[in-house]
């Protein structure tokens, strides 16, 4: 826990703007702690499901992204879930081919214009494609909430790969975070949340 509350601390150091530098306006304490809660909430909720060796991969132009993502990636390792903090953009698929994960948690939206996250989004998805054809994604909530996933379905290649996979992501409801299946049929997307299925318990052995 204490090499993970480190390793948190470290990449949020290099967030913080030195005073020689313009402060970020949407880098304050009321986004950003309502980011880290997400995550933390998050963070459980996969390691509740099974989730393991995830790369979470950040808008390589946004703070909160990647304030969100540091968050998210210390709270899986101290759950002991094996997580690793990527940078989007050129070169992603490289970082990804280095790693192996299983599962890829897109972690985009932030302080950003809309035209420049639904052209992040889109580019750093197919370089993910380029490194497993078949991945299994995690969406950040604010993409499916925003409508950034529909823009994903204007784009002929995105959608023929999209179509045939079953994303997960999640919603809020009265301030806390529920699992949500996200799928696009027939150019559209549709969400249904779901009660995720309780970690298994382990029996002890009787002693004979």
């Amino acid at each position: 826990m204490k090499k993970a509350l480190v390793s948190f601390l470290a990449l949020v150091s290099l967030l913080v703007p030195s005073y020689s530098q313009q402060a970020n306006p949407f880098l304050t304490p009321e986004r950003a702690n309502a980011r880290i809660d997400a995550s933390v909430q998050i963070a459980k909720l996969l390691k509740d499901m099974g989730y393991n060796r995830i790369a979470v991969v950040y808008m390589e132009t946004a703070d909160l992204c990647a304030l969100f993502s540091a968050s998210l990636v210390a709270s899986l390792k101290t759950l002991g879930v094996e997580a690793y903090y990527v940078k989007g953009g050129e070169g992603l698929e490289e970082r990804l081919k280095l790693l192996q994960p299983f599962h890829v948690y897109m972690a985009y939206f932030g302080e950003r214009p809309y035209e420049e996250v639904q052209s992040q989004f889109n580019n750093d998805l197919k370089r993910v494609l380029t490194y497993n054809n078949k991945p299994s994604l995690i969406l950040q909530p604010s993409l499916v909430s925003l409508g950034f996933v529909s823009g994903v379905v204007v784009d002929e290649t995105l959608y023929t790969v999209l179509q045939s996979n079953t994303m997960l992501s999640f919603v809020f409801e009265s301030g806390k975070v529920k699992p949500a299946r996200v799928s696009i049929k027939d150019y559209e997307v549709v969400v249904s949340t779901f009660e995720p299925k309780p970690p298994p318990t382990k029996q002890k052995q009787r002693k004979r």
